[in-house]
């Protein structure tokens, strides 16, 4: 098991394949001993206003690592309230859901504006275009939200338009899977149809562009914390 400071997102799943619940801090690995032995493959997360779930409950976790792999758990409810959460994982039954560094997907929230959608080999082109929003993206596709009362199903075909630091990117994704949260629906996971150089170049450089802020911000954080904790030690000893 990883320990929390390899993994950046938590995310838990429903039977149903619904997503219950996303953290990218607040969760722990603790460790626990049985029959003397030391494991820790248990996931705590302590928040506020967390969902209740009943004991035993079986649910999928989805970790994402640092360095961008994805890994699935079979999963079991322990305990659960509305400040925490224990899930017992089931390491034997986990599945790594992505393995190339190039499909990472890294959060983001960008403005687009979606120009057309095929569906059945036919095209409807909107006009005004429709507003949405992406909220990850990697080399593959992206996630994104759309602010339609159209529902979209798998096999659709969405042309989008948005700016990437002060690029136009103009591309057709298809899409791979409806994400339900609450039944309702809260956006769409979609791989993109074709990607020449120039947009490959122009997608790579606008994630180098987040991850080199990414790990900017973790730096500072962890500058503030080193700061902190030398004020506290220095107060002590006086």
């Amino acid at each position: 098991m990883n320990g929390n400071k390899n993994v950046k997102i938590v995310q838990v799943y429903n039977q149903n394949n619904e997503l219950i619940l996303e953290r990218n801090k607040n969760f722990f690995f603790p460790t626990k001993f049985v029959n003397n032995n030391q494991v820790n493959n248990v996931l705590m997360i302590k928040d506020k206003e967390l969902p209740e779930l009943y004991r035993g409950a079986i649910v999928d976790v989805v970790l994402t690592l640092k360095g961008g792999d994805r890994i699935k758990y079979f999963c079991q409810v322990d305990f659960s309230s509305t400040h925490q959460l224990n899930i017992t994982l089931s390491p034997e039954r986990a599945k790594q859901l992505e393995e190339r560094r190039r499909f990472y997907k890294i959060k983001t929230v960008i403005n687009c504006r979606v120009i057309d959608l095929t569906r059945d080999g036919e095209v409807n082109a909107y006009n005004p275009a429709l507003y949405g929003k992406i909220y990850d993206i990697n080399l593959g596709g992206v996630f994104v939200s759309i602010d339609s009362e159209e529902k979209y199903k798998e096999g659709d075909i969405i042309t989008f338009t948005a700016i990437l630091n002060d690029y136009k990117l103009e591309a057709s994704v298809r899409v791979l899977r409806v994400r339900m949260t609450n039944n309702a629906v809260s956006g769409y996971g979609c791989s993109f149809t074709t990607v020449d150089n120039h947009k490959e170049a122009m997608i790579s450089s606008y994630i180098n562009y987040l991850q080199i802020e990414e790990r900017r911000i973790e730096l500072e954080k962890e500058k503030i914390q080193k700061e902190i904790e030398r004020e506290f030690n220095k107060g002590s000893s006086s």
